[in-house]
C-alpha cells in the first residue's frame, strides 16, 4: 500500500511539474517517526529497482535533497549506478542534465 501512495504522490508531483523535498514526501505519506526520513528513502530505493526493472523512468528524479540545489540526495545516484542506470557523479552539471533528461522522460510517460 505505501508504494502504490508513493508513487501516486510522485505521479502528481510529475503532472503539477514540482518536485518534493524527502521531508515534504514523508510529510504527505504520513510516515512518522522514528526514522521517518530513512522509511521514505528506503521506499524510495524499492520503487527505484521495480521501475528499473519495468524500464520506466525513475519518479524519484522528482525527490530533492533541500541541501542540493535541486538535486536529489547522493543514495539516488549510487542506486541508479548499482542498476546500471547512471554512470556519473552526484553533483555538477552531468548530474543536473540527467536528472532533468529523466524528469522530461517522466512528464512525457505520466
Amino acid at each position: 500500500m505505501m508504494l502504490e501512495a508513493l508513487e501516486e504522490a510522485l505521479i502528481d508531483a510529475v503532472r503539477d511539474e514540482r518536485t518534493l523535498t524527502y521531508a515534504e514526501l514523508t510529510a504527505q505519506l504520513q510516515i512518522r517517526p522514528p526514522h521517518s526520513i530513512h522509511r521514505t528513502a528506503l521506499l524510495l530505493e524499492r520503487l527505484m529497482r521495480d521501475q528499473a526493472a519495468q524500464n520506466v523512468p525513475q519518479l524519484a528524479s522528482f525527490v530533492v535533497s533541500r541541501a542540493r540545489a535541486g538535486l536529489p540526495a547522493p543514495g539516488f545516484f549510487i542506486l541508479l549506478r548499482e542498476l546500471g542506470l547512471y554512470d556519473g557523479p552526484d553533483t555538477g552539471q552531468l548530474a543536473s542534465a540527467f536528472i532533468e533528461a529523466e524528469r522530461t522522460r517522466c512528464r512525457n510517460f505520466w
